[in-house]
């Protein structure tokens, strides 16, 4: 998820082109054909404009699945899983494990009550569907400019993104005209209206909730319930105020990866202070590469990807083990365990570069931004400046949805869940775009990202509020429970 310096153009476009979109979207609906698909699954293509801002022009299709209730419905949950990505697909029971082994139990509750439906953005369909879009040149990976030592290190990170792209765009075909969240938020409306419904309830995880902040905006009297899990903040109009929240957020989940190691008998750290520890393997790599095994090295970025990777707590374990060998004289799990995953060939990344970085900082203005960085969070969370805009470097000419800070009024009760230990999106953007909706409630809890299925405190309260509009009362907490488990 990640963001840029933006322009009041789009400020402009997003305030006018939706007033016509409000019509737009339930007039442009068309009945669906649903048909088996495999696992319990009932698959249709929802046909819409290729650009909701030209309702007559060309015309796409986007898949969307459903899970069919097991009891007596009270209506459909529209449902996005984030990426962004094929939230169909996670419908499925074969992928479920792979995913989240507590999805399965999630869904089955939300049956009960509702006809659960996926839908996919443009271009991300499961790949039986005729609309995925597969691009020949794989992307880059986004740890790259990690790795950068050098001007011409990034603009060879550059060179694989506009390779990458122009391969993108040439396999989507007209589709690339529509391919932002603003795009996506109408063809939710078109959803929900071929659905019968009057008024959307809508759960959005990760970069489901960029879909849902333009939903928002754009249909805010067609709301009845919307649940925010691990939201990605696309209110901030500058690269620099947005990518300080994830420095600090990092900043901080380096101490509190100290203090869990801190806390546990079986931490590879024990005994010993994480946070020193890790000072001291960044000393040692200023000064020369890490020996690794098998005659191999790891040099100063290596080592900043693996630990970037490696700071989600689900990876804490790894992390401490992969610095206790490093400062015994082996890095090699910088190079293996916790080996950054390498780009794909699907139009994820440019969907989210077209929603938050349509215009990237300059070489030389992306220095002045990173000593900056490393003067709020000069032990790790500076690293973030760079792993963001490793995503999006050298990209340019997609269709754009800007960053901006959300203008609704009048919405229902909206409910946000908050982890603490969120540095994927990280929590302090998330409270940012609560902020900004009087009729947020927040539901705080102490574990990580995308844990309304495995949390059973929040889990317990979101399907309250989603079944029936009940609220949690103010100041809820939910205690952590994944985070015990960490390493067990």
């Amino acid at each position: 998820m990640n963001r840029r310096t933006l322009i009041a153009l789009c400020l402009a476009a997003c305030l006018a082109v939706p007033l016509g979109g409000i019509a737009l979207a339930s007039a442009q609906a068309h009945d669906l054909a649903w048909k088996d698909c495999g696992d319990g699954l009932r698959c249709a293509e929802l046909v819409v404009p290729v650009d909701w801002a030209d309702p007559d022009g060309p015309r796409t299709s986007v898949h969307v699945a459903k899970l069919p209730a097991t009891g007596k419905s009270i209506g459909p949950l529209i449902i996005n899983f984030g990426g962004p990505g094929t939230s169909t697909s996670m419908l499925r029971r074969k992928n479920q494990a792979d995913a989240q082994p507590e999805l399965p139990g999630l869904l089955d509750e939300l049956q009960r009550s509702f006809d659960v439906i996926a839908i996919d953005p443009r271009g991300l369909s499961e790949p039986a569907s005729s609309k995925r879009v597969s691009c020949a040149e794989p992307e880059p990976s986004a740890f790259g400019l990690l790795l950068a030592r050098t001007k011409q290190d990034w603009d060879t990170h550059a060179a694989k993104n506009v390779a990458h792209q122009a391969s993108c765009r040439k396999a989507a075909k007209s589709v690339w005209r529509g391919m932002t969240a603003w795009n996506v938020a109408h063809d939710i409306d078109a959803l929900r209206a071929t659905l019968g419904q009057d008024e959307l309830i809508y759960a959005g995880n990760s970069y489901g909730t960029v879909y849902a902040q333009a939903y928002l905006e754009l249909f805010p009297q067609r709301v009845g319930r919307m649940y925010f899990d691990g939201t990605a903040d696309h209110t901030q109009q500058e690269f620099e105020p947005w990518i300080r929240n994830y420095a600090r957020t990092q900043e901080r989940h380096l101490t509190r990866f100290r203090d869990w190691c801190a806390r546990r008998t079986d931490c590879a750290l024990r005994g010993t202070d994480a946070g020193k520890a890790w000072d001291e393997l960044v000393a040692r790599v200023r000064r020369a590469p890490l020996p690794a095994s098998a005659g191999r090295t790891v040099h100063e970025g290596q080592l900043y990807a693996g630990a970037i990777k490696g700071m989600n707590p689900a990876l804490w374990p790894q992390l401490a083990t992969a610095i206790r060998k490093a400062l015994d004289g082996d890095a090699g799990d910088f190079l293996q365990q916790l080996l950054p995953d390498e780009g794909g060939t699907s139009v994820s990344q440019d969907s989210l570069c077209n929603d938050f970085m349509p215009k990237l900082p300059t070489y030389e203005e992306f220095q002045g931004i990173e000593a900056r960085l490393r003067e709020i969070a000069p032990r790790f969370g500076w690293l973030e400046g760079r792993f963001e805009l490793g995503r999006c470097w050298g990209r340019s000419g997609g269709a754009f949805w800007a960053p901006h800070p959300l203008r609704v009024k009048d919405a229902p009760p909206i409910l946000f869940a908050i982890g603490e230990l969120d540095n994927n999106t990280n929590y302090l953007g998330q409270a940012h775009v609560a902020e900004q909706i009087p009729s947020a409630r927040v539901l705080w809890h102490g574990d990580g990202h995308a844990s309304w299925a495995r949390n059973n405190c929040q889990r317990r309260h979101v399907n309250a509020y989603l079944t029936s509009g009940e609220l949690p009362a103010p100041g809820t907490r939910c205690p952590a429970e994944i985070i015990q488990k960490v390493g067990k």
